[in-house]
């Protein structure tokens, strides 16, 4: 008798991984969405911890914040029609990123990425303030980056399994 398993008691883990690692097969995929809940964090910090506002370095308007933002958006345009053209369902990951690093933008008016690499770079710092909405769910993200880094891992290992 054949063990099968329906749609509907496959879980929202399944669908997670599929998702997000194509069940740890794509570390590139993996990669992405770590960067995008990086940034979701990010987001986050800027507005519940002040601390993370001193990283945002100011950079007045003029010619310098108007060309970054050009090629900010030039380059979204051409990978959005890219996507489009090829259909593949990673880049379409990948454009989630550039959407939400333009509401970076957007929000925190941080042009030189500064306090997005701080937490790129230390992606399990935790700025514990008192238990409330911002450290459950920079908890709830923490995790899941952590589990993604274990799958992107995991990655690795299945593509240099499927190269040899």
């Amino acid at each position: 008798m054949e063990n099968t398993v329906s749609a509907s008691q496959k879980g929202l883990l399944y669908y997670f991984n599929r998702i997000t690692s194509n069940d740890g097969k794509d570390w590139f995929l993996a990669l992405t969405w770590i960067f995008v809940f990086e940034i979701i964090s990010s987001i986050i910090e800027y507005y519940y911890l002040t601390a993370a506002r001193t990283y945002v370095i100011d950079i007045p308007e003029g010619v310098l914040k108007e060309f970054l933002i050009a090629i900010f958006v030039t380059f979204f345009i051409w990978h959005f029609v890219f996507s489009i053209v090829n259909m593949h369902r990673n880049q379409f990951y990948f454009l989630i990123m550039y959407g939400l690093l333009g509401l970076y933008f957007y929000l925190t008016k941080d042009m030189t990425f500064n306090l997005l690499f701080h937490n790129i770079i230390n992606p399990f710092e935790f700025e514990f303030n008192g238990f409330g909405f911002y450290t459950v769910v920079q908890l709830f993200l923490k995790l899941t980056i952590l589990y993604l880094i274990f799958k992107m891992f995991q990655g690795f290992k299945y593509r240099k399994l499927k190269n040899s």
